[in-house]
């Protein structure tokens, strides 16, 4: 088995996707970071992902970027499947960052093309500049490569497209952050007879539907502080249980996305975290401000009518 299909092998379940610790002073708390994902590991969390929007790579330089995957890579030391992600970077800065995550042990890099650069034109020309992009960069390391599929600046990169990288084996999965049902079912099954991972960007009950036609990974809030609940979520799909999967979304899943959405949801899943003990304040990032005592008061009200007493973990 080559290098990119044993990622794909153990590429199952529940995505941590990391918010991004900061300090007072705006830096990120970069020992902060090494504990909670030392933490998710030893929860059993089967894959955790830097990302660019939940990441807020938009508030990291290339410094804290290039530091921050070599750090985290280090504490995972192969207990998980880590996912890192470039910047919205030219092709040469991606292919010093290929060489960089593979150097130092990430399993696979999620390729993020500034799609300010592919918004223009119509579906064959942004396809053709993905595939260019894609061509430019990937011989600078042989580290396994993970596509991005956005929404930002229809029309969709096509599934044709994607289906013909996904023969290349250095190529091995996909987040989809396109549309979570049609254009993820056509991904699923344009690919699935290659080692190729389609994972599911985003929501529970969109990951009820796409396990059920092939796709092995979802992404999902809840598993950043209950790991335990998203695990059990995977476990009930996996022995064919989709009743009970459903109930699981509707108890845990849907009250999370009524609390998060209305106080913005980096402001609230950093003082989720707070208060898990999993992070040492609830500092959202430049320019956003932290929740309030009083709504924290709040969402911990809203929360432990969820998901029971809240006890601080002692990572």
């Amino acid at each position: 088995m080559d290098r990119g299909a044993r990622v794909v092998e153990r590429l199952k379940g529940p995505v941590a996707t990391l918010p991004v610790c900061f300090t007072e002073d705006g830096e990120v708390h970069f020992s902060a970071m090494k504990k909670y994902v030392d933490w998710l590991c030893d929860q059993g969390v089967s894959t955790v992902l830097l990302t660019y929007g939940y990441s807020q790579f938009a508030w990291l330089s290339d410094d804290d970027i290039w530091r921050l995957t070599a750090d985290l890579a280090g504490v995972i030391a192969g207990r998980c499947v880590f996912i890192a992600s470039t910047g919205w970077w030219p092709p040469k800065q991606c292919r010093e960052f290929l060489k960089h995550a593979d150097g130092a042990g990430v399993d696979t890099v999620k390729v993020q093309i500034n799609p300010w650069l592919i918004m223009p034109g119509g579906t064959d020309e942004k396809g053709a500049f993905f595939r260019k992009y894609h061509d430019t960069i990937q011989d600078a390391a042989t580290i396994p490569l993970t596509l991005w599929c956005n929404y930002f600046g229809t029309p969709a990169v096509p599934v044709d497209v994607i289906a013909e990288m996904a023969k290349d084996p250095q190529i091995i999965a996909c987040k989809n952050d396109d549309h979570p049902f049609y254009y993820y079912y056509d991904l699923i099954r344009a690919t699935r007879d290659e080692d190729f991972a389609v994972i599911s960007g985003g929501q529970m009950r969109n990951f009820v539907f796409g396990y059920q036609v092939g796709s092995p990974a979802y992404l999902s809030a809840v598993v950043d502080f209950r790991p335990e609940n998203a695990l059990e979520f995977y476990d009930l799909l996996v022995a064919g249980r989709i009743d009970d999967a459903w109930q699981w979304v509707y108890r845990y899943e849907e009250p999370c996305f009524k609390l998060w959405m209305p106080l913005k949801s980096h402001r609230w899943i950093h003082a989720v975290m707070e208060m898990h003990g999993l992070y040492p304040n609830r500092l959202p990032g430049a320019f956003d401000s932290p929740l309030t005592d009083e709504e924290c008061a709040r969402v911990r009200r809203e929360m432990e009518e969820v998901y029971g007493p809240i006890k601080k973990i002692e990572l």
